[in-house]
């Protein structure tokens, strides 16, 4: 039984943004046509060492195989030269459940949670949307940015975080990689004013988008805090919202703080919240005029690791990129 080992560098090199965008629009809609198991998604934190795990599990029905993501989000990895996210998946043939494809997956996990907002962005997000605000500077806002530039032509990205040094870094990363403006500023409101769209992609534990400040016909992303107790939008946000949208309620309502907190509040009914599978399958409504704001929260949703993964090790096998090993030699 033979098991094909790949690294970073052999992910990156098959799999482009664009790519990634066209799968998760297919994963969605496997999702919402009920070709995936839901409800397998689990975490565990850890108080000290400060951190949490993520177990991302998802079965395709009719043997179209399986797999499981593994997580760790150690706060405090920088003391220690780590990179602070680490993740691995592990690829299983459909069929005989053996085991065929073992990758790392920091890579994917970053271009498909982007991608998923790139998908949403192309419902939701006005059409002649320019101006982005990002409140985070960390890999999750990176690959937002490079998401949402792949499907809208953005000429402003202005990003505001709480610590200087990773702002200018990934503002330095952002120069290179785009042709928008992209510029670092000192608060939420300079970032927000006159944004069409904006994303946050932070570990907060408390909101750091205020709804007062959206302008409207704003398209609203939050990437980041997923715990029922966390959020990084306010009440304000969800009441200003003309309608909420998630990557899968099943699999993540019930970890999205930002519905649950307000729906608690008595400000939505988590039953009025929208899967973005729905949307892409033309069984709920996008954007319907300029003047709305949406909000989607990106929890991450199983299928889509699966379906990139899938797709990251049939284009290794076909290069023969990575190396093989026999797991019962």
């Amino acid at each position: 039984m033979k098991v094909r080992i790949l690294n970073e560098a052999d992910c990156r090199s098959v799999l482009t943004m664009a790519d990634a965008i066209g799968l998760q629009g297919k994963a969605f809609e496997m999702l919402f046509n009920g070709l995936a198991v839901n409800g397998l998604r689990s975490y565990a934190t850890s108080e000290d060492p400060p951190g949490l795990a993520l177990f991302n599990p998802c079965f395709l029905v009719g043997g179209r195989g399986y797999g499981v993501k593994c997580v760790s989000d150690f706060y405090n990895n920088d003391d220690h030269d780590v990179p602070r996210m680490t993740a691995t998946m592990t690829l299983m043939d459909g069929e005989t459940g053996a085991p065929h494809t073992f990758m790392e997956a920091g890579y994917l996990t970053d271009l498909r949670t982007g991608a998923g907002t790139g998908v949403a962005a192309q419902y939701l997000a006005r059409r002649e949307s320019r101006t982005l605000a990002v409140v985070g500077a960390g890999r999750v806002a990176r690959y937002q940015v490079a998401a949402l530039a792949c499907v809208l032509p953005l000429e402003s990205v202005k990003i505001t975080t709480r610590t200087r040094s990773r702002g200018e870094d990934l503002v330095n990363i952002l120069r290179r990689e785009l042709e928008a403006e992209v510029s670092l500023v000192d608060s939420l409101e300079e970032a927000v004013t006159g944004a069409d769209m904006v994303v946050s992609a932070t570990t907060a534990k408390s909101p750091v988008v205020r709804g007062a400040l959206l302008e409207p016909g704003t398209f609203v992303v939050s990437a980041g805090s997923a715990l029922p107790t966390t959020r990084e939008l306010d009440t304000e946000t969800i009441r200003r919202a003309d309608r909420c949208f998630i990557d899968s309620r099943v699999d993540c309502l019930n970890d999205a703080g930002d519905y649950l907190i307000p729906a608690e509040e008595g400000v939505v009914r988590l039953a009025d919240i929208f899967d973005i599978g729905a949307v892409v399958a033309g069984e709920a409504q996008g954007r319907s005029n300029e003047n709305e704001i949406l909000v989607y929260k990106s929890v991450g949703v199983p299928i889509q690791d699966l379906i990139t993964g899938q797709a990251i090790a049939d284009r290794c096998r076909r290069a023969d990129i990575g190396f093989e090993t026999e797991l019962h030699p």
